[in-house]
């Protein structure tokens, strides 16, 4: 992309952390911006803070996990600025346990939102950045999609789920002569969020029932809160979200398709990459539990 100035940027999961900053970066660079989340009064005082950089916001009220909503994003968009040339398809959540631990609601919710989401997102904006005459799409999928961590397994099928679709659109666009997008994946590592709190926007009908059956159901509590708290002592010391829009904003302008925001971690990348080439079961370097 050859600038960004007077474009339509989208970025789901806009009202916190990365897809906050992808918003004030991209208004950095003179785009226009929809802002999308589902938390109401965060995502109007991102917005603000959009428009105070001198750009055009949108804030739409958005679940990614329901197909008609994005929908509604998409016509919301399309109504406001009659195009789109960059979607983030950012918004996501956590969640942590063994599997044996793990209840259906658990795989749901996470990939609902990390993976659903993405494909929501894909398949109602697509046609129109693919009409753009100079477009960009990027997902945020993580280190996770890269390597198998411990104790995150629905995370993990999310995040590689998201490498794969935009791995296999990304070669799809290079063969399409018409088209002119680029395609990108965030795989971020650790980053000064709050994605440990996830939770918070856990929808009733998803929430851990009492009394499901699981082989050791009722250990996961505790066991996901001790998670999720030494997942949150990590992310204090985390990359600042700016650093890593910076990141994509640069991958956008190159046409890049990784986005790694921890090059450090090649190191396990590899390790894993050439354990799969020789056919060996996989080890970890890193203890990640």
């Amino acid at each position: 992309m050859e600038t960004m100035k007077n474009r339509v940027a989208v970025v789901t999961g806009a009202a916190s952390g990365i897809g906050k900053a992808l918003s004030l970066a991209f208004a950095a660079e003179g785009s226009s911006v929809v802002l999308a989340d589902v938390e109401d009064e965060a995502l109007a005082a991102a917005k603000t803070e959009v428009e105070a950089l001198g750009v055009t916001a949108l804030a739409v009220k958005t679940d990614v996990t329901e197909e008609e909503s994005v929908a509604d994003l998409c016509s919301a968009t399309l109504e406001a600025f009659g195009e789109v040339h960059i979607l983030c398809n950012n918004a996501g959540v956590g969640g942590g346990g063994l599997i044996k631990n793990q209840q259906l609601v658990d795989w749901k919710w996470v990939i609902d939102v990390s993976l659903w989401g993405v494909i929501n997102g894909l398949h109602h904006f697509l046609p129109h950045l693919i009409e753009a005459e100079d477009s960009h799409v990027v997902s945020t999928a993580s280190v996770a999609g890269l390597m198998a961590v411990p104790g995150l397994a629905p995370y993990n099928a999310a995040k590689y789920g998201v490498v794969a679709i935009m791995e296999t659109l990304h070669h799809e666009m290079m063969r399409d002569e018409e088209a002119n997008l680029g395609v990108s994946v965030l795989c971020p590592g650790v980053v000064r969020t709050n994605i440990a709190t996830a939770q918070r926007n856990r929808p009733e009908h998803l929430r851990r029932q009492k009394g499901e059956s699981g082989s050791n159901a009722a250990k996961a509590p505790e066991e996901a809160r001790k998670r999720n708290s030494a997942i949150a002592a990590a992310l204090e010391n985390g990359m600042e979200p700016s650093d890593v829009a910076s990141q994509v904003v640069n991958a956008i302008y190159d046409r890049r398709f990784w986005v790694l925001s921890h090059p450090e971690l090649l190191g396990e990348i590899n390790h894993r990459n050439q354990e799969l080439a020789a056919l060996k079961n996989p080890t970890l370097i890193s203890d990640f539990t």
